[in-house]
Protein backbone atom coordinates (compact mmCIF):
# COMPACT_ATOMS: atom_id res chain seq x y z
CA UNK A 1 0.00 0.00 0.00
CA UNK A 2 1.10 3.65 -0.93
CA UNK A 3 0.05 6.56 0.48
CA UNK A 4 -0.21 9.04 -2.42
CA UNK A 5 0.59 12.34 -0.56
CA UNK A 6 0.40 14.18 -3.60
CA UNK A 7 -3.17 14.04 -3.86
CA UNK A 8 -4.90 12.55 -0.35
CA UNK A 9 -7.00 16.19 -0.38
CA UNK A 10 -8.64 14.41 -3.29
CA UNK A 11 -8.83 10.74 -2.45
CA UNK A 12 -8.19 8.30 0.59
CA UNK A 13 -5.14 5.80 0.24
CA UNK A 14 -5.10 3.68 -3.00
CA UNK A 15 -3.21 1.15 -3.84
CA UNK A 16 -0.38 1.64 -6.37
CA UNK A 17 2.14 -0.29 -7.81
CA UNK A 18 5.26 0.68 -8.89
CA UNK A 19 6.75 -0.26 -12.22
CA UNK A 20 10.72 -0.01 -12.46
CA UNK A 21 11.98 0.64 -16.03
CA UNK A 22 14.99 -1.65 -15.48
CA UNK A 23 13.13 -4.20 -13.55
CA UNK A 24 14.46 -7.70 -13.36
CA UNK A 25 17.85 -6.63 -15.20
CA UNK A 26 21.48 -6.80 -13.29
CA UNK A 27 23.46 -4.57 -12.17
CA UNK A 28 25.98 -4.73 -14.79
CA UNK A 29 23.53 -4.56 -17.68
CA UNK A 30 20.26 -2.57 -18.98
CA UNK A 31 17.46 -2.86 -21.24
CA UNK A 32 17.37 -0.23 -24.07
CA UNK A 33 14.30 0.93 -25.62
CA UNK A 34 14.06 3.29 -28.58
CA UNK A 35 12.70 6.09 -26.46
CA UNK A 36 10.22 7.67 -28.86
CA UNK A 37 6.43 6.68 -28.23
CA UNK A 38 3.28 7.74 -30.38
CA UNK A 39 -0.20 7.14 -27.94
CA UNK A 40 -2.85 7.44 -30.42
CA UNK A 41 -6.76 7.94 -29.19
CA UNK A 42 -9.77 7.45 -30.97
CA UNK A 43 -12.76 8.14 -28.95
CA UNK A 44 -15.31 6.27 -28.60
CA UNK A 45 -13.93 3.39 -30.85
CA UNK A 46 -15.65 0.38 -29.34
CA UNK A 47 -13.76 -3.18 -29.21
CA UNK A 48 -15.69 -4.89 -32.10
CA UNK A 49 -15.95 -2.14 -34.36
CA UNK A 50 -13.35 -3.60 -35.74
CA UNK A 51 -15.00 -7.27 -36.28
CA UNK A 52 -17.65 -5.34 -38.17
CA UNK A 53 -16.43 -3.98 -41.21
CA UNK A 54 -13.33 -4.43 -43.20
CA UNK A 55 -10.31 -2.82 -41.56
CA UNK A 56 -7.49 -3.56 -43.45
CA UNK A 57 -4.87 -0.91 -42.45
CA UNK A 58 -6.02 -2.14 -38.91
CA UNK A 59 -5.24 -5.69 -39.55
CA UNK A 60 -1.76 -4.78 -41.00
CA UNK A 61 -1.15 -3.11 -37.64
CA UNK A 62 -2.19 -6.09 -35.71
CA UNK A 63 -0.30 -8.50 -37.57
CA UNK A 64 3.36 -6.18 -37.50
CA UNK A 65 2.25 -5.40 -33.69
CA UNK A 66 0.45 -6.48 -30.87
CA UNK A 67 -3.16 -6.51 -30.41
CA UNK A 68 -5.84 -7.21 -27.46
CA UNK A 69 -9.31 -8.19 -28.18
CA UNK A 70 -10.37 -5.13 -25.58
CA UNK A 71 -9.03 -3.33 -22.89
CA UNK A 72 -10.74 -2.44 -18.90
CA UNK A 73 -11.29 0.83 -18.63
CA UNK A 74 -12.22 3.01 -15.70
CA UNK A 75 -15.86 3.89 -14.51
CA UNK A 76 -17.19 5.86 -15.17
CA UNK A 77 -16.57 4.97 -18.69
CA UNK A 78 -16.96 9.28 -19.80
CA UNK A 79 -14.33 10.75 -22.03
CA UNK A 80 -12.06 13.02 -19.59
CA UNK A 81 -11.75 10.80 -16.75
CA UNK A 82 -10.94 7.93 -18.74
CA UNK A 83 -8.71 9.58 -20.61
CA UNK A 84 -6.80 10.82 -17.70
CA UNK A 85 -6.90 7.81 -16.44
CA UNK A 86 -4.93 6.44 -19.44
CA UNK A 87 -2.77 9.51 -19.45
CA UNK A 88 -1.76 9.04 -15.23
CA UNK A 89 -2.41 5.08 -14.64
CA UNK A 90 -4.79 6.02 -12.06
CA UNK A 91 -8.41 5.13 -11.16
CA UNK A 92 -10.58 8.07 -10.96
CA UNK A 93 -11.34 8.42 -7.41
CA UNK A 94 -7.21 8.57 -7.46
CA UNK A 95 -7.00 11.53 -9.84
CA UNK A 96 -9.93 13.18 -8.85
CA UNK A 97 -11.46 13.75 -12.45
CA UNK A 98 -14.43 11.68 -11.96
CA UNK A 99 -17.16 12.99 -14.73
CA UNK A 100 -17.05 15.06 -17.66
CA UNK A 101 -18.49 17.69 -15.24
CA UNK A 102 -18.54 17.41 -11.50
CA UNK A 103 -19.09 19.24 -8.13
CA UNK A 104 -16.31 19.69 -5.49
CA UNK A 105 -17.38 20.78 -1.90
CA UNK A 106 -14.36 22.27 -0.79
CA UNK A 107 -13.72 24.45 -3.88
CA UNK A 108 -17.72 25.30 -4.00
CA UNK A 109 -16.90 25.32 -7.85
CA UNK A 110 -17.88 23.07 -10.64
CA UNK A 111 -15.87 21.37 -12.93
CA UNK A 112 -16.40 21.48 -16.91
CA UNK A 113 -14.44 20.39 -20.14
CA UNK A 114 -13.03 23.59 -19.97
CA UNK A 115 -11.55 23.82 -16.69
CA UNK A 116 -7.70 23.79 -16.78
CA UNK A 117 -6.98 25.05 -13.36
CA UNK A 118 -4.76 22.38 -12.17
CA UNK A 119 -6.35 22.40 -8.73
CA UNK A 120 -9.27 19.67 -10.29
CA UNK A 121 -6.38 17.51 -11.66
CA UNK A 122 -4.80 14.75 -8.97
CA UNK A 123 -1.53 12.78 -10.44
CA UNK A 124 1.02 13.40 -12.42
CA UNK A 125 0.28 12.36 -16.32
CA UNK A 126 2.76 10.99 -18.18
CA UNK A 127 3.81 14.22 -20.41
CA UNK A 128 4.85 15.83 -17.10
CA UNK A 129 6.81 12.54 -16.12
CA UNK A 130 8.51 13.08 -19.51
CA UNK A 131 9.57 16.29 -18.55
CA UNK A 132 10.32 16.04 -15.09
CA UNK A 133 13.14 13.30 -16.32
CA UNK A 134 14.86 15.16 -19.12
CA UNK A 135 13.03 14.10 -22.14
CA UNK A 136 10.42 15.91 -24.18
CA UNK A 137 6.82 15.79 -24.83
CA UNK A 138 4.32 17.17 -27.35
CA UNK A 139 0.31 16.81 -26.71
CA UNK A 140 -2.02 17.19 -29.61
CA UNK A 141 -5.38 17.62 -27.81
CA UNK A 142 -5.96 15.39 -24.66
CA UNK A 143 -7.95 16.13 -21.65
CA UNK A 144 -5.56 17.64 -19.02
CA UNK A 145 -2.78 18.13 -21.79
CA UNK A 146 -3.34 22.11 -21.26
CA UNK A 147 -3.13 22.55 -17.57
CA UNK A 148 -0.08 23.89 -15.90
CA UNK A 149 1.59 21.60 -12.59
CA UNK A 150 3.15 23.60 -11.00
CA UNK A 151 5.09 25.43 -13.97
CA UNK A 152 5.15 22.32 -15.72
CA UNK A 153 3.80 22.08 -19.44
CA UNK A 154 4.74 20.02 -21.97
CA UNK A 155 7.35 21.27 -24.71
CA UNK A 156 4.80 21.68 -26.91
CA UNK A 157 0.57 21.55 -26.43
CA UNK A 158 -2.19 22.37 -28.35
CA UNK A 159 -5.49 24.19 -27.35
CA UNK A 160 -8.52 21.71 -28.52
CA UNK A 161 -9.88 22.80 -31.37
CA UNK A 162 -12.02 20.28 -32.75
CA UNK A 163 -12.61 22.01 -36.25
CA UNK A 164 -8.36 21.07 -36.89
CA UNK A 165 -8.00 18.46 -39.79
CA UNK A 166 -7.40 14.77 -38.90
CA UNK A 167 -4.57 14.81 -41.65
CA UNK A 168 -2.91 18.04 -39.76
CA UNK A 169 -2.92 16.15 -36.03
CA UNK A 170 -1.08 13.56 -37.97
CA UNK A 171 1.49 15.51 -39.86
CA UNK A 172 2.27 18.20 -36.96
CA UNK A 173 2.61 14.97 -34.24
CA UNK A 174 5.27 13.63 -37.51
CA UNK A 175 6.93 16.36 -37.21
CA UNK A 176 7.31 16.61 -33.90
CA UNK A 177 9.04 13.52 -33.81
CA UNK A 178 11.49 13.74 -36.75
CA UNK A 179 12.47 17.49 -36.51
CA UNK A 180 11.72 18.42 -33.13
CA UNK A 181 12.94 15.06 -31.05
CA UNK A 182 10.36 14.17 -28.68
CA UNK A 183 10.33 11.34 -26.95
CA UNK A 184 6.41 11.12 -26.02
CA UNK A 185 3.53 12.78 -28.41
CA UNK A 186 -0.03 11.83 -27.94
CA UNK A 187 -2.84 12.17 -30.66
CA UNK A 188 -6.24 12.55 -30.21
CA UNK A 189 -9.44 12.05 -32.40
CA UNK A 190 -13.01 12.69 -31.71
CA UNK A 191 -14.24 9.94 -34.12
CA UNK A 192 -15.93 7.62 -34.00
CA UNK A 193 -17.55 9.06 -30.79
CA UNK A 194 -19.20 11.90 -32.32
CA UNK A 195 -20.69 9.98 -35.43
CA UNK A 196 -21.55 6.99 -32.70
CA UNK A 197 -23.38 9.63 -30.33
CA UNK A 198 -25.39 10.96 -33.61
CA UNK A 199 -26.19 7.91 -35.29
CA UNK A 200 -25.76 4.91 -32.36
CA UNK A 201 -22.96 2.72 -32.58
CA UNK A 202 -24.76 -0.14 -35.12
CA UNK A 203 -25.19 2.83 -37.49
CA UNK A 204 -23.81 2.10 -41.52
CA UNK A 205 -22.91 5.47 -40.37
CA UNK A 206 -20.33 4.45 -37.97
CA UNK A 207 -19.95 1.84 -39.77
CA UNK A 208 -18.01 4.25 -42.26
CA UNK A 209 -16.85 6.38 -39.77
CA UNK A 210 -14.60 3.36 -38.75
CA UNK A 211 -13.64 2.69 -42.17
CA UNK A 212 -12.61 6.73 -42.57
CA UNK A 213 -10.51 5.72 -39.44
CA UNK A 214 -8.88 2.59 -41.02
CA UNK A 215 -7.61 4.80 -43.52
CA UNK A 216 -6.58 7.04 -41.35
CA UNK A 217 -3.98 4.55 -39.43
CA UNK A 218 -2.97 3.80 -42.80
CA UNK A 219 -1.81 7.01 -43.01
CA UNK A 220 -0.36 7.47 -39.91
CA UNK A 221 1.68 4.19 -41.01
CA UNK A 222 2.70 5.94 -44.30
CA UNK A 223 4.28 9.06 -42.65
CA UNK A 224 6.15 7.30 -40.11
CA UNK A 225 7.87 5.09 -42.91
CA UNK A 226 8.11 8.25 -45.41
CA UNK A 227 10.11 9.87 -42.37
CA UNK A 228 12.42 6.84 -41.49
CA UNK A 229 10.43 6.47 -38.01
CA UNK A 230 8.87 3.08 -38.35
CA UNK A 231 11.66 1.34 -36.39
CA UNK A 232 12.39 4.34 -33.97
CA UNK A 233 8.75 4.61 -32.65
CA UNK A 234 6.41 2.68 -30.78
CA UNK A 235 2.97 3.24 -31.65
CA UNK A 236 -0.19 2.43 -29.37
CA UNK A 237 -3.66 2.82 -30.93
CA UNK A 238 -6.32 2.86 -27.81
CA UNK A 239 -9.85 4.57 -27.14
CA UNK A 240 -11.56 5.76 -23.64
CA UNK A 241 -14.70 3.80 -23.86
CA UNK A 242 -17.59 2.09 -26.17
CA UNK A 243 -20.44 3.34 -27.43
CA UNK A 244 -24.33 1.98 -26.70
CA UNK A 245 -27.41 2.28 -28.31
CA UNK A 246 -29.89 4.81 -26.87
CA UNK A 247 -33.69 5.70 -27.13
CA UNK A 248 -34.54 8.75 -25.80
CA UNK A 249 -38.21 8.53 -26.68
CA UNK A 250 -38.96 5.05 -24.99
CA UNK A 251 -35.62 4.21 -22.63
CA UNK A 252 -35.52 7.04 -20.02
CA UNK A 253 -36.58 7.85 -16.62
CA UNK A 254 -37.89 10.92 -15.25
CA UNK A 255 -36.14 11.59 -12.01
CA UNK A 256 -39.21 14.46 -11.21
CA UNK A 257 -41.39 11.34 -12.05
CA UNK A 258 -40.26 9.15 -9.03
CA UNK A 259 -38.49 11.60 -6.26
CA UNK A 260 -39.62 15.24 -4.83
CA UNK A 261 -37.03 17.13 -5.91
CA UNK A 262 -37.59 19.45 -3.49
CA UNK A 263 -35.93 17.59 -1.52
CA UNK A 264 -32.54 17.71 -3.21
CA UNK A 265 -29.82 20.24 -3.12
CA UNK A 266 -27.97 19.44 -5.42
CA UNK A 267 -27.33 17.19 -8.39
CA UNK A 268 -24.35 16.88 -10.99
CA UNK A 269 -23.13 14.80 -14.06
CA UNK A 270 -26.61 13.43 -14.92
CA UNK A 271 -28.29 11.21 -17.65
CA UNK A 272 -25.92 8.08 -17.00
CA UNK A 273 -24.16 8.38 -13.74
CA UNK A 274 -26.14 11.14 -11.57
CA UNK A 275 -24.52 12.38 -8.42
CA UNK A 276 -26.84 13.06 -5.54
CA UNK A 277 -26.71 15.28 -2.74
CA UNK A 278 -30.18 15.20 -0.84
CA UNK A 279 -30.99 18.35 2.09
CA UNK A 280 -30.46 17.87 5.35
CA UNK A 281 -32.19 15.10 6.94
CA UNK A 282 -33.17 13.65 3.78
CA UNK A 283 -30.83 11.48 2.20
CA UNK A 284 -33.23 7.89 3.05
CA UNK A 285 -35.86 9.88 2.33
CA UNK A 286 -34.56 10.61 -1.31
CA UNK A 287 -32.57 7.01 -1.00
CA UNK A 288 -35.80 4.69 -0.46
CA UNK A 289 -37.93 7.25 -3.74
CA UNK A 290 -35.18 6.04 -6.26
CA UNK A 291 -34.48 2.49 -5.10
CA UNK A 292 -37.33 0.51 -6.32
CA UNK A 293 -37.26 2.50 -9.76
CA UNK A 294 -36.13 -0.78 -12.46
CA UNK A 295 -33.47 0.31 -15.29
CA UNK A 296 -31.05 2.27 -13.23
CA UNK A 297 -30.04 1.20 -9.38
CA UNK A 298 -28.89 3.79 -6.83
CA UNK A 299 -26.16 3.38 -4.24
CA UNK A 300 -25.04 5.36 -1.56
CA UNK A 301 -21.50 6.03 -1.86
CA UNK A 302 -20.39 4.01 0.81
CA UNK A 303 -21.91 1.11 -1.12
CA UNK A 304 -20.71 1.29 -4.70
CA UNK A 305 -18.65 -1.20 -5.99
CA UNK A 306 -15.24 -1.68 -5.14
CA UNK A 307 -14.21 -2.56 -8.18
CA UNK A 308 -15.03 0.60 -10.03
CA UNK A 309 -12.33 2.39 -7.84
CA UNK A 310 -14.74 5.47 -7.52
CA UNK A 311 -16.40 6.07 -4.21
CA UNK A 312 -12.75 7.35 -2.08
CA UNK A 313 -13.48 10.72 -3.23
CA UNK A 314 -14.98 13.83 -1.85
CA UNK A 315 -16.37 14.76 -5.42
CA UNK A 316 -18.54 11.57 -5.07
CA UNK A 317 -21.94 13.12 -3.91
CA UNK A 318 -23.66 11.01 -0.93
CA UNK A 319 -26.17 9.18 -3.50
CA UNK A 320 -25.30 7.73 -6.91
CA UNK A 321 -27.59 6.52 -9.85
CA UNK A 322 -26.60 4.70 -12.37
CA UNK A 323 -28.59 3.94 -15.24
CA UNK A 324 -28.84 0.14 -16.98
CA UNK A 325 -27.21 0.26 -20.61
CA UNK A 326 -28.83 1.86 -23.04
CA UNK A 327 -31.00 3.58 -20.25
CA UNK A 328 -31.14 7.77 -19.39
CA UNK A 329 -32.02 9.29 -16.08
CA UNK A 330 -33.03 12.48 -16.96
CA UNK A 331 -34.57 15.69 -15.24
CA UNK A 332 -35.22 17.78 -18.35
CA UNK A 333 -36.38 14.52 -20.86
CA UNK A 334 -37.23 16.98 -23.14
CA UNK A 335 -34.09 18.10 -23.89
CA UNK A 336 -33.32 14.76 -24.79
CA UNK A 337 -35.64 15.18 -27.39
CA UNK A 338 -34.48 17.92 -29.16
CA UNK A 339 -30.77 16.30 -29.37
CA UNK A 340 -32.06 12.77 -30.18
CA UNK A 341 -28.61 11.25 -30.12
CA UNK A 342 -28.60 7.38 -30.58
CA UNK A 343 -25.58 6.52 -28.87
CA UNK A 344 -23.88 7.17 -25.25
CA UNK A 345 -20.93 5.99 -23.03
CA UNK A 346 -20.95 6.32 -18.96
CA UNK A 347 -21.72 3.18 -18.62
CA UNK A 348 -20.72 0.28 -15.94
CA UNK A 349 -16.94 -0.47 -17.48
CA UNK A 350 -17.84 -4.12 -16.86
CA UNK A 351 -20.19 -3.84 -19.92
CA UNK A 352 -19.13 -5.34 -22.94
CA UNK A 353 -20.71 -2.63 -24.78
CA UNK A 354 -18.26 0.35 -23.20
CA UNK A 355 -14.62 -1.92 -23.36
CA UNK A 356 -12.10 0.32 -26.25
CA UNK A 357 -9.69 -1.02 -28.48
CA UNK A 358 -6.40 -1.87 -27.92
CA UNK A 359 -3.11 -2.28 -30.73
CA UNK A 360 0.74 -1.61 -30.77
CA UNK A 361 3.18 -1.62 -33.17
CA UNK A 362 7.23 -0.74 -32.85
CA UNK A 363 10.73 -1.43 -32.54
CA UNK A 364 9.73 -2.72 -29.06
CA UNK A 365 6.30 -4.34 -29.35
CA UNK A 366 5.82 -7.66 -30.24
CA UNK A 367 4.86 -8.58 -33.71
CA UNK A 368 1.35 -10.93 -34.74
CA UNK A 369 1.15 -11.27 -30.92
CA UNK A 370 -2.57 -10.81 -28.63
CA UNK A 371 -2.57 -10.14 -25.34
CA UNK A 372 -4.75 -10.71 -22.57
CA UNK A 373 -7.06 -8.31 -21.88
CA UNK A 374 -5.53 -5.64 -19.54
CA UNK A 375 -6.46 -2.18 -17.74
CA UNK A 376 -6.12 1.22 -19.73
CA UNK A 377 -4.23 2.11 -16.20
CA UNK A 378 -1.75 -0.18 -17.58
CA UNK A 379 -0.80 2.03 -20.41
CA UNK A 380 1.11 4.60 -17.89
CA UNK A 381 3.70 2.18 -16.46
CA UNK A 382 3.64 0.37 -20.04
CA UNK A 383 4.91 4.27 -21.73
CA UNK A 384 6.85 4.66 -18.98
CA UNK A 385 9.09 1.48 -19.52
CA UNK A 386 9.39 2.52 -23.63
CA UNK A 387 10.69 5.68 -22.51
CA UNK A 388 13.20 4.30 -19.37
CA UNK A 389 11.63 6.76 -17.08
CA UNK A 390 10.78 6.30 -13.66
CA UNK A 391 6.93 6.49 -13.22
CA UNK A 392 4.94 8.38 -10.66
CA UNK A 393 2.89 6.46 -8.14
CA UNK A 394 -0.18 4.73 -9.94
CA UNK A 395 -2.63 2.15 -9.93
CA UNK A 396 -1.33 0.08 -13.22
CA UNK A 397 0.59 -2.55 -13.61
CA UNK A 398 3.52 -3.84 -15.95
CA UNK A 399 3.36 -7.34 -15.58
CA UNK A 400 0.46 -7.33 -17.56
CA UNK A 401 1.64 -5.92 -20.12
CA UNK A 402 5.26 -7.17 -20.55
CA UNK A 403 4.40 -10.17 -22.69
CA UNK A 404 4.13 -7.47 -25.76
CA UNK A 405 7.59 -6.02 -25.26
CA UNK A 406 10.89 -6.80 -27.35
CA UNK A 407 14.03 -5.27 -25.43
CA UNK A 408 16.85 -4.74 -27.86
CA UNK A 409 20.05 -5.76 -27.36
CA UNK A 410 21.26 -5.14 -23.41
CA UNK A 411 23.38 -2.43 -23.07
CA UNK A 412 26.45 -2.58 -21.10
CA UNK A 413 26.57 -0.50 -18.31
CA UNK A 414 29.37 1.66 -17.24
Amino acid sequence: MLQLQAFLYLATTIVAVWSSPNDGGSDTETESYSNKVLLISMDGFRWDYLNRVSTPNFDEFAKHGTRARFINNTFTTKTFPSHYSIATGLFEESHGIIGNSMYDPVFDETFSMRTTDSKWWGGEPIWITTRKQNLHSATYFWPGSEVNFNGTRPNIYMPYNQATPFHTRVDKAIDWLRNQDMNFVCLYFHEPDATGHRYGPNSDEVLEKVKEMDILLGYIVTKLQENNLADKVNVMVTSDHGMTELDVRNRVIDLNQIVNMSLIKRTAARDIVTHITPKDGQLENVYNALRLQSNMTVYHRKDLPDRWHYKNNRRVMPLVVVADDGWLVSQAPANLLLTGGRGGHGYDNALSSMKPIFLARGPNIKPNYEISPFLTVDIYPLVCELLNLNPAPNNGSLARTRDMLVVNPRIPVG
